[in-house]
């Protein structure tokens, strides 16, 4: 990504309050452009598609399709793309499931907004990015 660029990132959630929320927080970050949201894996896949995101920002369970499965999906249609999980789940057998299906991150609702923000830079720069709380 050239310094110039913006990193394009698609949020889904089956909440649409957490998406304005992080639509809202994000707003003012000169080198994030937000493409495009979705309630639901299914619709992320077809929209992802047409905006070609650099990151995904995903919720680990959604109604008619859950993260896992979407980003089982999405890394064998767009192998480039770069997936943030955000969820309240902190649970071993849950993030190693998520980063077995090709997830780079893994942050926890409960993180702020600095936090967020690293992950998404990290992501990126294509490095892996993980909560503290979920290393610990």
């Amino acid at each position: 990504m050239k310094p110039s660029e913006k990193i394009k990132l698609f949020i889904v959630d089956d909440h649409q309050m957490m998406i304005d929320g992080i639509v809202s927080l994000l707003k003012g970050e000169k080198n994030i452009e937000i493409t495009g949201t979705a309630l639901n894996g299914i619709d992320a896949l077809k929209k992802i598609e047409t905006f070609l995101p650099d990151i995904l920002l995903t919720d680990m369970s959604m109604p008619e399709m859950g993260g896992i499965e979407l980003c089982k999906e999405a890394k064998q249609k767009y192998p480039q793309l770069k997936i943030l999980v955000l969820t309240m789940y902190n649970d071993r057998e849950i993030v190693n499931e998520i980063l077995s299906v090709g997830a780079n991150g893994y942050i926890l609702k409960n993180t702020g907004k600095e936090e967020l923000l690293e992950a998404i830079e990290t992501l990126n720069q294509n490095k892996n990015f993980y909560s503290s709380e979920v290393v610990n």
